[in-house]
């Protein structure tokens, strides 16, 4: 059974933000899915709608968690790697 009690170090806050920045992750995930079956046959492109918000859906969770000292899991941090790489951008970097 899971406990709803915030955990030591943690506001209600803070775990409120980051559970909104997820589920907007998640609802991005879904939209871009979407997107892709609807193009399967014509190609997405690459600066799509979903594409590029799904993108800035991981950004905004990353940066959430960098600004509270907290770690990235690795398939966030893999998944922006890979994000990043199909619009070119620079890959990301583990400091």
């Amino acid at each position: 059974m899971t406990s709803t009690a915030p955990r030591p170090g943690r506001t209600v806050a803070t775990d409120e933000v980051l559970a909104m920045l997820m589920r907007e992750v998640q609802q991005a995930r879904q939209a871009w899915a979407d997107e892709r079956c609807e193009a399967r046959h014509g190609g997405a492109p690459i600066e799509s709608p979903a594409r590029v918000r799904l993108l800035a859906a991981l950004e905004a969770y990353a940066a959430a968690l960098e600004s509270r000292h907290l770690p990235l899991p690795p398939s966030i941090r893999d998944e922006l790697r890979l994000r990043r790489g199909v619009r070119g951008d620079q890959p990301y970097r583990a400091p």
